[in-house]
C-alpha cells in the first residue's frame, strides 16, 4: 500500500477475508487506499473502483507512468512551504496531481491536508520503495472512475459471469463524512443495497452496526458477521460484515 487514509481496511483485512467467497472476479466499489485489494490474494479477474478522482488519478499514474512520478518524487520537496502551496492550489498535471495528493496522504495527520506532521520516520523514501510494488500489483486491474450506481452496469457479465464474480464495497460509513462522497447518507446506503441486490453478484458490505444499515440487513435478509470493535477518537463501535451468501 502507498496512501493512509482515513478507514482503510489493511489493520483487519485477515478478519475478513476469510468470509469471503471463492471467486475469479473481484469488484472493488470503493477502492479508496486498496486496503481490502492489496491485503487479500490476488483474484484471476480484478476491477476497481473510486469515485475520487485523486484516487483514479494516482494509480492509473502508477500503473502508466511510474518512472516519471519517481523522478518527480525525487526532487521534491518535503517542505511546510510546499505544503502551503498545496492547500491553496490544485495540479492539472496527472504527474504533480499524484504527486501532491501522495503528498498530504503520506505527510498529513490522518493522511488528512489540514496539517502537515512532523515526520521521523522513512516515508519520503518508503513511497519511492512502494511504487514498484504498487504498479506490479496493479498489473492487469482495471481502474474504473464512477459513481458506485453506473459501476455493475457498465461490467459485462456474460454467460453466467455473475456465478463467478464477487463486489465488495466499503462505502463510507453512515453518518460519517470525508471523502469525495461528503456525508454518506440514508438514501445511498438504500441505492447501495439495491445496485447489489440486483446485480445478482455474491457480495459483502463493510460498515458498522448502525440501527439503519442493520434494519436494511434484515429487511432484504442477508447475513450479518461481526468482525470486531474499532476504536476511533470519539467512539468504540462494532465492525460488521454484510454478506447475500
Amino acid at each position: 500500500m502507498i496512501l493512509t487514509r482515513p478507514g482503510n481496511k489493511r489493520r483487519i483485512a485477515a478478519k475478513i477475508t476469510p468470509h469471503f467467497p471463492d471467486h475469479d472476479l473481484f469488484i472493488d466499489l470503493f477502492f479508496g487506499a486498496g486496503g481490502m485489494f492489496f491485503n487479500k490474494e490476488k483474484s484471476k479477474h480484478n476491477i476497481v473502483n473510486d469515485f475520487d478522482s485523486e484516487v483514479y488519478n494516482l494509480f492509473q499514474v502508477i500503473t502508466t507512468r511510474k518512472e516519471e512520478l519517481a523522478r518527480f518524487w525525487e526532487i521534491m520537496p518535503v517542505h511546510e512551504d510546499l505544503w502551503k502551496y498545496w492547500r491553496e492550489n490544485k495540479e492539472s498535471d496527472p504527474i504533480r496531481k499524484a504527486a501532491r495528493f501522495l503528498f498530504f496522504s503520506n505527510f498529513g495527520f490522518m493522511g488528512r491536508m489540514a496539517t502537515m506532521k512532523f515526520d521521523r520516520s522513512n516515508t519520503y523514501w518508503l513511497v519511492l520503495m512502494r511504487l514498484s510494488e504498487v504498479q506490479k500489483q496493479l498489473q492487469g486491474v482495471q481502474l474504473m472512475n464512477c459513481d458506485f450506481r453506473d459501476v455493475i452496469r457498465r461490467i459485462s457479465l456474460r454467460d453466467g459471469g455473475h456465478k463467478k464474480a464477487f463486489i465488495y464495497a466499503d462505502p463510507p460509513y453512515l453518518d460519517t463524512k470525508g471523502g469525495t462522497y461528503e456525508g454518506f447518507t440514508k438514501n445511498d446506503s438504500i441505492d447501495l443495497f439495491t445496485c447489489l441486490l440486483e446485480s445478482n453478484c455474491r457480495f459483502a458490505i463493510s460498515e458498522f452496526n448502525h440501527p439503519f444499515i442493520l434494519q436494511l440487513a434484515r429487511t432484504n435478509q442477508l447475513n450479518v458477521i461481526e468482525i470486531g470493535e474499532r476504536q476511533n477518537m470519539k467512539n468504540r463501535r462494532m465492525e460488521i460484515l454484510i454478506t447475500n451468501y
